[in-house]
């Protein structure tokens, strides 16, 4: 068990400077490292509040979070190293009126398109719903319905708006991440099943 996941961690890891050099040379948000965030939103203001929130609501379990304020929205990274990539972002504004409008969608989209990369529009699909087939389906219309909305970047990155209050975008990365995670704690808990 403890080798599977080690070498699982190696995979994500060689995986992820090919994402760093293809994301940051095009000067996209998601995939650039802490200490670009820095220099774009000043340092993080990680708070006693926000590590325990990042704790129980994790962008990423395993993930180093990150905090940021910037010209009235929270910014939360998620990186699986140190000065790593960022592997997801959720975009939030904040103030009295905490709605995302089109047009801030459009900037935050912009924001995140890598050169040479396009976003198009895709059913919506919660990526926690064990749901599948018809449910799926009736799970789309819904959320299509009630302001869920979801998008793909040619390289696989996926945006999604959540009620018209949040933006989240994460790399394919983090989403293989995350199986090789859930396959290990499933792997984990056939295994702590006693004979009988």
């Amino acid at each position: 068990m403890r080798v599977a996941a080690n070498c699982g961690m190696r995979t994500s890891i060689a995986v992820l400077p090919v994402v760093v050099l293809a994301l940051t040379g095009a000067d996209a948000r998601l995939g650039e490292t802490s200490l670009q965030f820095v220099g774009r939103y000043g340092p993080p203001r990680d708070t006693p509040s926000s590590r325990i929130y990042d704790k129980n609501s994790p962008l990423l379990e395993g993930a180093i979070h990150h905090t940021y304020e910037y010209k009235g929205w929270k910014i939360r990274a998620a990186f699986l190293q140190l000065d790593g990539p960022a592997m997801r972002m959720e975009y939030q504004k904040l103030g009295a009126s905490p709605q995302i409008r089109d047009y801030e969608l459009q900037a935050i989209m912009t924001g995140n398109t890598a050169a040479g990369s396009t976003w198009e529009q895709i059913p919506y699909s919660n990526p926690d719903s064990p749901n599948q087939g018809v449910n799926k389906a009736v799970e789309s219309y819904l959320g299509n319905a009630t302001g869920q909305k979801m998008w793909q970047r040619s390289d696989g990155a996926i945006l999604s708006l959540r009620s018209n209050l949040i933006v989240r975008l994460d790399l394919p990365a983090a989403r293989e991440y995350e199986a090789k995670l859930k396959a290990a704690k499933d792997q984990k808990a056939r295994a702590s099943v006693p004979t009988f």
